[in-house]
């Protein structure tokens, strides 16, 4: 039986290991979709989660299935998880290692909320705009949230930065009843 490992401790090593042999921005991809489609499919969750399937054999049906989106490095170490549990050792250890990545890669990423579909343009202007401002390479996530009027909403890392006209409208109006 396979112990069920330390997310800090495998987060450790899968960096490590991405790093001497120069393939970080892959293994953070492959461990991102990974991470995404056991948190979002339930058949995929018991598949990762199931005692019975062989640690190699494990990695060997990821191998197939996820192909290019996957990678041999991640599988294997999701080889090693299982039981109830192992759901969230991998966004734990997911997490860990997107926080050295990060780090060590001097890269933030960002989730902007905007009214309206951007262009590719748009999108190209305003990552390189957030990658002058910040200093950084930037990994722009955007998503539409037709409610909003106009404007963008930004979370960079922890900070919530809110440039919407409901925001603005919403100053204004606690600036007008304090008058």
């Amino acid at each position: 039986m396979k112990p069920n490992l330390n997310p800090g401790t495998m987060a450790e090593a899968l960096y490590k290991v991405s790093e001497q042999n120069n393939i970080l921005q892959e293994v953070e991809s492959a461990l991102a979709f990974l991470n995404d489609i056991v948190s979002s499919n339930g058949q995929f969750r018991v598949f990762v989660q199931s005692k019975k399937i062989k640690g190699n054999q494990k990695a060997k049906i990821l191998n197939i299935v996820l192909g290019d989106s996957g990678h041999p490095l991640v599988n294997e170490m999701i080889s090693y998880l299982f039981g109830s549990n192992a759901p969230n050792i991998l966004r734990e250890t997911y997490r860990l290692f997107q926080l050295k990545y990060r780090k060590g890669s001097n890269y933030l990423e960002v989730k902007g909320i905007v009214a309206h579909e951007l262009s590719e343009s748009q999108i190209d202007s305003l990552k390189k705009s957030l990658d002058s401002l910040l200093g950084k390479q930037t990994k722009l996530f955007i998503k539409v949230d037709t409610a909003l009027i106009g404007g963008i909403k930004l979370r960079i890392e922890n900070t919530f930065l809110d440039a919407s006209i409901q925001n603005q409208l919403q100053i204004l109006r606690t600036e007008l009843l304090h008058i």
